[in-house]
């Protein structure tokens, strides 16, 4: 026994207040871990949106090469429909 009182009660508090750190540590680490996670999902989520607008840009550039190799067609036809009488 000390001079101060019960070692017992001194150890004890001891081992709660270490149980609590370790509460304290797994919890920092959960959100912590947590963080990093929604990070790394929203830059995945950002390079989805990247590859979704680099799509849509190559395909809209291949619908304007469409809509003039129509309209040269279309000028062809009507110049022959001319040239036929039609």
């Amino acid at each position: 026994m000390s001079l101060f009182g019960n070692d017992d009660v001194l150890e004890l508090k001891k081992r709660e207040l270490n149980a609590c750190t370790q509460q304290y540590d797994s919890a920092i680490s959960l959100v912590t871990s947590t963080v990093q996670n929604l990070k790394q999902l929203g830059e995945d989520i950002d390079n989805k949106i990247r590859e979704i607008e680099e799509y849509n840009s190559r395909l809209m550039e291949t619908r304007e090469e469409y809509i003039r190799m129509k309209e040269k067609n279309d000028k062809v036809a009507a110049n022959f429909s001319a040239l036929l009488g039609e």
